[in-house]
């Protein structure tokens, strides 16, 4: 059973690696230039308050300018949990099969067992490849929020 774990969690460790590069790729291209706006329009907040504007009206300038970079994290965030919310499900209805298939005879039965695990590696899989499969809609979602 340990080897059935380590082989799921190498399927797993691909998509967890590709998912990583995707959001470092939308950090970088995407929520930094809306970050360096967010903070040239607070400066210019505190250039048009001067030193006799009111303090109300330069936290809701403040205020203002942080709209765009907390939509885009939320957006960011809420897909990648919606991502990793799909790939579990998928995973755990993979396991959850498996196990429905699972009788005192085929327990006892060394090559059936085996047949059931490569049985859930490739639901696994497959399971792995859909989802990769919605690496690029999910970023295509992201970046349109940030346009």
């Amino acid at each position: 059973m340990a080897d059935i774990q380590s082989k799921v969690n190498g399927l797993t460790s691909k998509i967890e690696g590709e998912l990583k590069t995707l959001v470092d790729e939308v950090e970088r291209l995407k929520l930094r230039p809306v970050g360096k706006q967010m903070h040239i329009c607070i400066v210019d907040c505190y250039n048009k308050a001067g030193k006799s504007g009111r303090k109300e009206v330069l936290e809701q300038c403040q205020q203002q300018c942080q709209i765009p970079y907390q939509t885009a994290a939320s957006v960011t965030q809420n897909e990648i949990a919606q991502f990793q919310n799909r790939l579990n499900s998928s995973m755990g209805q993979c396991s959850n099969d498996v196990q429905g298939m699972v009788t005192p005879e085929i327990a006892s039965n060394e090559r059936k067992m085996q047949k059931l695990e490569n049985d859930l590696l490739k639901c696994i899989q497959g399971a792995i490849n859909k989802s990769r499969d919605g690496l690029k809609p999910m970023r295509q979602r992201i970046e349109s929020q940030m346009s």
